[in-house]
């Protein structure tokens, strides 16, 4: 895998920060195994750190509901797909 890496592994541990990646389909965040609120406020931070159409790729451990009316805010939207077995896999891209 041809991936740079932009934060420090979570390893569902809580208080550990998500991990952060860059690959040919977008930046990936991974914030499997972090209680709540900090996946959303994870995810809100980089999506509001990102510049032009790159797109965000959210590795989750369950569908993040309350992410969906705050994306859609900012002029973002979600899309499901497919990941590993138990993961919650999300495409974020602006909306046109």
């Amino acid at each position: 895998m041809n991936a740079k890496s932009l934060g420090s592994p979570s390893d569902g541990i809580p208080g550990q920060a998500p991990r952060r990646w860059e690959a040919a389909d977008g930046v990936h965040i991974d914030v499997r195994g972090l209680p709540a609120p900090e996946p959303l406020v994870a995810i809100l931070e980089l999506v509001a750190s990102i510049a032009g159409a790159t797109a965000v790729i959210v590795h989750h451990d369950r569908d993040p509901r309350m992410l969906y009316p705050e994306l859609a805010e900012l002029g973002w939207g979600a899309e499901t797909i497919a990941g590993e077995p138990g993961e919650v896999r999300l495409r974020l891209a602006r909306l046109p």
